[in-house]
């Protein structure tokens, strides 16, 4: 990949993030990140004419449904922008926006040289997806979050290998590729994601089962099963593991609560069993990242 034009920075955005009235709560730029430019922003209703951008960008919704009207060329759209949904904001065209609510955004850029990687210059272009579902992408939208929370300046390759990912999606099932490709069935329909996301996130504390979110998705496990592996590239076991982690360490950095107590709350089996999976997959304790990260 060619970085002619340097790392991402605010410089390469719509700017959305630096307007007035905006509570900026996070950027990546403190990282050093050369392939992604992240901003998670409180917003305040806003409308404007936006220049075109050098990368393309996407405004995933994770708190606070909002009204979007969306203006690109002479095709106007309004819908609205739920949380677990995404916008996508198209480089190089000028485009209007109006923003009705106070809706928490994550503003994701990626470098037109790993789209490029991707497309192999065959002039593939992003649709314009207004308040769209994609448990993939969602999945990513989580990642970048979390890595810009933790802080830490050493995750480049991490944050490359998210880049690459988020990129190989958008070709996949977001471009003019995605609308000439054959059509696929879906595993599960974007509803029945979100059921089964949302449920989980509420019962991270149960013993899920299985069958619970087959039922919770519509699905038969095995259907369940396929459908997780083909979007997430992991099993549901995997997933629910994943986001206890992920609200361990919240729960770790809040400072509250004893690692027996996060223990019980996340539905480990035990103390011992939650240090396990802990340090499996943080090469520490909980108790060692809390003194690390508190």
């Amino acid at each position: 990949m060619s970085f002619e034009h340097g790392p991402l920075t605010s410089a390469s955005t719509h700017g959305i993030a630096q307007r007035e009235g905006m509570t900026l709560l996070r950027d990546s730029t403190p990282l050093g990140w050369r392939t992604l430019y992240a901003s998670l922003v409180n917003e305040s209703p806003w409308s404007a004419e936006l220049p075109g951008s050098h990368a393309p960008g996407l405004a995933f919704c994770l708190a606070r449904a909002c009204k979007v009207v969306s203006r690109i060329g002479t095709v106007r759209r309004e819908s609205t922008l739920r949380p677990r949904q995404f916008s996508v904001l198209p480089p190089s065209r000028p485009s209007y926006w109006s923003i009705e609510g106070s809706p928490q955004i994550l503003h994701l850029y990626l470098h037109p040289a790993v789209l490029e990687s991707v497309t192999q210059g065959d002039g593939i272009r992003l649709l314009p997806r207004l308040c769209a579902h994609d448990p993939v992408l969602d999945h990513v939208a989580s990642m970048v979050v979390q890595m810009m929370h933790d802080g830490e300046s050493g995750q480049g390759l991490l944050a490359d290998q998210v880049a690459l990912l988020l990129a190989t999606r958008l070709v996949a099932r977001h471009s003019t590729h995605a609308r000439a490709a054959a059509p696929r069935r879906q595993l599960m329909a974007p509803q029945a994601w979100g059921r089964v996301c949302d449920y989980i996130e509420a019962h991270l504390g149960d013993d899920l089962r299985l069958d619970t979110l087959a039922r919770v998705g519509g699905v038969h496990p095995s259907h369940l099963c396929r459908a997780f592996q083909a979007n997430l590239g992991t099993s549901p076991h995997g997933y629910v593991t994943q986001q206890r982690l992920q609200k361990a360490r919240q729960l770790l950095r809040a400072q509250r609560d004893s690692v027996a107590d996060i223990a019980a709350q996340l539905g480990f089996s035990s103390q011992s069993h939650f240090a396990s999976v802990f340090r499996k997959a943080h090469a520490m304790s909980p108790t060692e990242f809390r003194r690390l990260r508190g």
